[in-house]
């Protein structure tokens, strides 16, 4: 079963050493790196230190949808089977991805495996609440049931793409993947993962949390205009 693990990166040049360090030996050269217009040494770094591992690189940027749809192309060029989403701030652990990797190995009939948070106090409140919201908006509205909609961290088989491809550019793609993945009925499984809030936490913040919950009620309409 060959992978993928395609990971969107911006201005981590404080983190980009660490973070590749972190990455057991055999995960690395399965490692896609998406630098979405870094305007720091971030990519300087990379091709000075890590030579080997493959890093794409948009002129400007592009925002993390299209980043995750650049990472995940180049997989399916390289006949990847599974493809692993990650992000690259340090905030998910990469010995997760063998845990991943084996759901879908125990599991044929499993299409995509969805990373979640655990709840806890490194948790920011204003992202703990925007999270729940957001998921219980899309468990009642879309019938996908899962603990954490906003976790970047997932995998899915590289022959579905096509059924969950995303428009979205931003932080939106997470919850657009789940909405098309509930459309057309893929099959899933959901495992705990383990988060870290650094320092300049770049997630979702109030602003962005609003503009997803307002898309997610304009997929439902459309959706049921549809149906």
């Amino acid at each position: 079963m060959s992978y993928r693990i395609v990971t969107p990166i911006l201005n981590e040049e404080k983190y980009i050493r660490k973070f590749l360090e972190s990455f057991p030996e055999k995960h690395l050269p399965h490692l896609i790196l998406v630098d979405d217009g870094s305007h720091d040494k971030t990519a300087e770094i990379i091709k000075a230190d890590y030579p080997n591992i493959t890093c794409l690189k948009h002129k400007i940027n592009l925002g993390k949808g299209k980043s995750l749809e650049t990472g995940a192309l180049k997989a399916i060029h390289d006949k990847a089977d599974i493809i692993v989403f990650m992000d690259g701030d340090m905030q998910h652990n990469p010995e997760d991805i063998s845990r991943f990797l084996e759901v879908f190995q125990k599991h044929p009939e499993v299409d995509i495996v969805f990373g979640a948070r655990k709840i806890g106090k490194s948790m920011p409140l204003i992202a703990f609440l925007g999270n729940k919201i957001l998921t219980i908006s899309i468990n009642l509205l879309f019938r996908y049931l899962l603990n954490d909609t906003q976790c970047g961290f997932r995998a899915f088989r590289s022959k579905v793409f096509n059924k969950i491809r995303w428009e979205s550019h931003g932080y939106s793609i997470e919850t657009e993947m789940i909405i098309n993945a509930a459309k057309h009925r893929l099959n899933y499984k959901e495992i705990t993962i383990d988060t870290i809030y650094l320092e300049g936490y770049k997630g979702t913040n109030i602003f962005d949390g609003i503009v997803i919950l307002l898309k997610i009620l304009g997929w439902r309409i459309l959706k049921f205009f549809k149906s």
